[in-house]
C-alpha cells in the first residue's frame, strides 16, 4: 500500500482556530504525520500530541524564513517516514469530504505517472454558508497532494511570502483533482485583518502577490453560497480533470 504522510506549519493562535479540523484530516487520510510548530507555543503542542503525532520546533521568523522551513519540514518528513505520496495543508484547511483515503489511492494507482495534484481552494467568507470569489481573494488551484520526489529537489520556492505548499516541481507538472478544499483563514473579519497586518509587516511594497489580494482583505467583498455538491459536479466533469497522458518531467 502506498505510505501517505502528512505535513504543515503551525503557528500561534492556531490551536484556538481551525487547527483541530485540519489535523482531523491527516488523521483520516495520512499513515503518518509531522508538524512544525514555528514557536514553542503550548496549546498547539498538546493538540498535536492528542492525535499522536511527530512534531518539532522552529523558531525562525516565519515573515523571512518560510522557504527554508518548509524545505527542511519536507526533509525531515523524508528522512522520519520515506513516504510515496505527502498530503499537505495549511492549518485552517480541509478537504472535501468525498476525497478519502481510498480516492487517493484511486488517483495514484489510476494516473500512475502523474507527480502531483492541485485541489480547487475555496475561500469560505464571513460564515460557512458562503465563499468569495472576486479578482484578488478567489477561487484557484492549488497543490495539496504530491509525490515525494527528492531526485527532483525539495527545495521550495525562494519567496518570503507565498511559496506554496510543495516544491517548484509539483506546480510545473502536477494535474487537477476533482475535488476541493475548504479554507477557513479568511471567513472571519478579524482573521482577515490580522493577515492584512502581518502583510503589512513583511511584503509592505506588495512584491511577493500579484493582483488586489491584499487590498480585498480589508475590502467588503461580495458573498456567494457555498454549494459543495454543485462544484464537485462541475469539477468533475471538468477537462482539467480528466485522465491525461502525463508529459515527461525534465528535471531542471
Amino acid at each position: 500500500m502506498t505510505k501517505i504522510v502528512g505535513i504543515g506549519v503551525c503557528g500561534e493562535g492556531e490551536a484556538s482556530r481551525y487547527m483541530e479540523k485540519t489535523l482531523k484530516e491527516f488523521e483520516r487520510l495520512c499513515d503518518y504525520t509531522l508538524i512544525v510548530v514555528n514557536g514553542n507555543f503550548k496549546p498547539e503542542i498538546e493538540l498535536i500530541e492528542k492525535y499522536g503525532f511527530q512534531y518539532y520546533i522552529d523558531e525562525r521568523e516565519w515573515g523571512k524564513f518560510q522557504p527554508a522551513i518548509k524545505t527542511d519540514l519536507l526533509k525531515f518528513a523524508g528522512e522520519m517516514f520515506h513516504p510515496d505520496w505527502v498530503v499537505a495543508l495549511d492549518m485552517d484547511e480541509v478537504f472535501a469530504p468525498e476525497f478519502t483515503r481510498e480516492k487517493a489511492e484511486e488517483l495514484i494507482a489510476n494516473q500512475p505517472d502523474e507527480i502531483a495534484y492541485h485541489f480547487m481552494i475555496v475561500n469560505l467568507y464571513n460564515d460557512e454558508q458562503h465563499f468569495a470569489h472576486s479578482t484578488g481573494i478567489q477561487r484557484f488551484w492549488n497543490i495539496r497532494f504530491y509525490k515525494f520526489a527528492p531526485e527532483y529537489g525539495l527545495q521550495f520556492q525562494r519567496k518570503a511570502l507565498h511559496c506554496g505548499l510543495a516544491p517548484p516541481i509539483a506546480y510545473k507538472y502536477g494535474w487537477y483533482a476533482p475535488y476541493y478544499v475548504l479554507h477557513y483563514g479568511l471567513m472571519k473579519p478579524e482573521d482577515r485583518e490580522a493577515k492584512a497586518r502581518r502583510y503589512d509587516k513583511y511584503d509592505p511594497h506588495k512584491i511577493h502577490k500579484q493582483g488586489n489580494y491584499y487590498e480585498e482583505l480589508r475590502a467588503d467583498l461580495p458573498m456567494r453560497l457555498w454549494d459543495a455538491k454543485g462544484l464537485l459536479a462541475k469539477l468533475a466533469d471538468a477537462r482539467e480533470c480528466k485522465p491525461r497522458k502525463t508529459p515527461k518531467i525534465r528535471p531542471e
